[in-house]
């Protein structure tokens, strides 16, 4: 199985531009994660501490020397005069983290509960889609609004709010394929010869649903990345002081207040933010062509 999707994602590099692309753009956000943890210029700054030196840049407006972006701070500082290009490094790497942990999370959530609702009884049946239905309508910029006032504002609850509005998507393609799968004759002549469920669902339901629902969230990544900044982009604008942790979202809505004057703050972590969803909103685009040749043929027309 792993020579098999060893060969398959040879022939998918080989065969898509898009993918490619798409590829070596989500690969070097990944190195600029690792030297953001490892090499960042100033590194207590990128994680929101104020040095010594900071403190001598910090002042109001025009710049002061420093304070622009210059050979010293290629991104110029923030209003506490700490380095934006360390912040935005180490940002990186959170930024990661949470678009995989969303996508981890939901995906187990999804196929889990998907597969139960397609293989089990009546009655579960029924509960799980009902419920399904339900996260489906609710707004995940509602959801997260309630999290931080319960909780707190914070990259988990950012995580935790977004899992509960798109866990359901999977679970819903995943019942799909499963009540296509529980009549086909290989899954009826192993419940006639005895077989176990526990031994059905992980020897012939999983593998043949994973790699579907996997595509449509290899898909999504690029939305969910763009969601998460949009939810603590929200948090940093009604934020009344910085918020030390450097994640993208929060550093633009926090900085939204000075684009007049430290205009940097805003705009450079929304550059990386694109450039990121646009790597994996072409890995996913790229990735389901290949599945599709149906897509394949389409794109081909238009060119």
């Amino acid at each position: 199985m792993i020579k098999q999707l060893s060969l398959d994602s040879a022939k998918l590099l080989k065969r898509s531009p898009k993918f490619r692309l798409g590829f070596a753009i989500t690969l070097a956000m990944v190195f600029l994660s690792v030297v953001g943890l490892i090499a960042s210029p100033y590194a207590d700054e990128g994680w929101g501490l104020v040095s010594p030196e900071a403190l001598t840049r910090q002042g109001l407006p025009p710049c002061l020397p420093f304070s622009c972006p210059s050979l010293s701070h290629l991104f110029g500082t923030d209003e506490m005069g700490r380095d934006l290009l360390s912040r935005i490094l180490v940002g990186t790497h959170i930024a990661l983290l949470q678009v995989v942990s969303v996508l981890l999370l939901s995906l187990f959530l999804g196929i889990f509960l998907g597969i139960l609702a397609g293989y089990g009884n009546r009655v579960v049946e029924k509960l799980l889609t009902y419920l399904t239905e339900l996260f489906m309508v609710m707004p995940s910029f509602i959801v997260a609004a309630a999290f931080v006032v319960v909780f707190s504002r914070g990259m988990l609850t950012v995580i935790m709010a977004l899992v509960l509005t798109w866990w359901p998507w999977y679970a819903k393609t995943a019942y799909t394929i499963v009540r296509g799968l529980r009549e086909l004759d290989f899954i009826v002549i192993c419940e006639v010869m005895g077989a176990s469920r526990a031994y059905i669902i992980f020897k012939h339901i999983l593998p043949n649903t994973l790699p579907i629902v996997l595509v449509q969230a290899i898909g999504d990544a690029g939305s969910i990345a763009i969601e998460i900044a949009s939810i603590n982009f929200l948090i940093g604008t009604a934020s009344a002081q910085s918020i030390d942790l450097p994640e993208w979202g929060m550093i633009m809505g926090y900085g939204l207040r000075y684009i007049r004057t430290y205009w940097w703050i805003t705009i450079y972590p929304g550059i990386f933010l694109l450039i990121l969803a646009l790597g994996l909103v072409l890995m996913g685009d790229g990735l389901s062509e290949y599945i599709s040749p149906v897509l394949r043929r389409r794109w081909k027309s238009w060119i």
